[in-house]
């Protein structure tokens, strides 16, 4: 059933250059309708503190001076690019250099015992997106209410990170949300601010959301 609730899209877009991520990337944040997906289900991450194996993009994503054809899925609230994470890592530090490269729509200790993951692709080549989408997310492991959210990631190498209504406060929340990139550290993350309104910083990192 197509559920429609106003969401808060927060879009990476690709610029063309080499040295830091927003030379690569740029910010935005806009509103819009929160539509979601049935796709092929991950399974294996369904409870708290967990981590997916590899799941196949079907193309390869460009992003920084890499690119990935699979990811990862955390139930911590955040997606790998490749397989260099091995955990499934609740710290939800943008900034660090061992833990990239790093999507993170709500990274904290969250679980996803009681939630949902599925991917579908969508498109035709050269422009194909591949959404992945968490459904009853808990904010924080032991909260009671569920978060929806997805990520698209464009072909182009665009990235989109779009959320569900607000089902309720959530308990005990320090969550980072933005997205960083090889080799980590400052000048390689977007940190962003959620308001209105939303900013983002490559310097500056926000874990307490």
């Amino acid at each position: 059933m197509k559920r429609l609730s106003l969401l808060l899209v927060m879009i990476f877009t690709i610029c063309m250059s080499w040295a830091t991520i927003d030379e690569y990337y740029s910010f935005n944040a806009t509103t819009g309708t929160y539509t979601p997906i049935t796709g092929t289900a991950v399974t294996d991450m369904l409870s708290d503190d967990a981590l997916s194996a590899a799941v196949p993009l079907g193309f390869s994503f460009p992003y920084g001076d890499n690119s990935y054809t699979e990811v990862v899925l955390s139930s911590n609230g955040w997606i790998g690019l490749g397989t260099s994470q091995t955990s499934s890592n609740l710290s939800n530090n943008l900034a660090s250099t061992s833990y990239a490269p790093i999507l993170a729509p709500l990274w904290d200790d969250t679980s996803m015992a009681s939630g949902t993951a599925e991917y579908t692709m969508t498109g035709t080549a050269p422009n194909r997106i591949f959404t992945i989408q968490y459904s009853n997310l808990m904010w924080n492991y032991s909260g009671t209410a569920g978060y929806n959210f997805q990520v698209n990631l464009y072909e182009t190498g665009k990235i989109t990170f779009a959320y569900g209504s607000n089902p309720g406060a959530p308990n005990s929340p320090s969550a980072s949300i933005g997205i960083n990139m090889l080799p980590g550290g400052a000048g390689w993350y977007f940190s962003v601010t959620p308001g209105a309104p939303a900013s983002a910083s490559t310097t500056t990192h926000n874990g307490a959301i």
